[in-house]
């Protein structure tokens, strides 16, 4: 048997574990303490509450604005850009995609949401094992690193729905119908000049400063290691946006 620790006064009982702050504590620390929520979650790293919220907001999004949205003028113009879509298949290939753009919005606030987070949680944790501040971090703080920042977010997805309730929207898509970010004002000519605009937007630039905060603060990762994993997705996501521009 292994023996507890004594003293003079008898058995010291074990300190009690850090209790992880819930969802309200996350939500409002990530807008007024997120340092101190940070390194809370260091030592009681959660995360499901936070995905659990996510996935809720996105999926109330991803229906109230797949039953808003005007998908031939969506579509219609980048099916005509398109040399390999022939004029008469343009009218088919849009019918087809009105029935499924809804459930495709459902299917990826539940599964691919998550999954990106997942993935995203697991680049978290690799640079961090290779680039700690002190000891290496655990998937669950990668994990949780990789998901609290994204609460930030809560207000901008919930006002795109309100906008949509609100108003026509035309073929926007939601990372369009806010007038949060450089490409809702300015409207270039070039393409790919809006897509960077539009990827020029106030709640993805607050995350990223949450996300380098979490990965210093909370997975303990190195200043270029945090770098590294807040650059680097963005830079994807950038030029992901500029080929969807073409």
């Amino acid at each position: 048997m292994t023996e507890q620790p004594s003293s003079l006064y008898g058995t010291q009982p074990e300190p009690p574990r850090p209790q992880a702050p819930g969802l309200i504590d996350q939500i409002a620390g990530v807008f007024t303490a997120p340092v101190e929520l940070f390194q809370r979650l260091n030592k009681a790293p959660s995360w499901g509450w936070a995905l659990g919220a996510i996935i809720v907001v996105s999926l109330v999004v991803a229906v109230i604005w797949g039953l808003k949205v005007d998908v031939d003028e969506m579509l219609r113009p980048i099916l005509e850009r398109n040399p390999q879509v022939q004029s008469a298949q343009i009218d088919t290939i849009i019918e087809m995609q009105k029935k499924f753009i809804m459930p495709f919005g459902i299917l990826g606030a539940l599964f691919g949401t998550p999954a990106v987070l997942a993935v995203l949680g697991l680049f978290y944790w690799l640079v961090g094992k290779a680039m700690p501040q002190d000891e290496s971090p655990t998937y669950l703080q990668a994990f949780s690193a990789a998901v609290v920042p994204g609460l930030v977010k809560l207000p901008l997805m919930l006002l795109i729905a309100a906008i949509c309730l609100m108003r026509p929207i035309g073929g926007l898509t939601p990372d369009r119908v806010a007038p949060t970010s450089l490409g809702y004002f300015l409207r270039p000519e070039s393409l790919r000049l809006q897509a960077a605009l539009f990827n020029v937007e106030l709640f993805r630039l607050a995350e990223a400063v949450l996300a380098f905060l979490a990965l210093r603060y909370l997975v303990r990762m190195k200043t270029a290691g945090a770098l590294i994993c807040v650059l680097l997705p963005l830079l994807l996501s950038l030029g992901f946006g500029l080929m969807r521009a073409q």
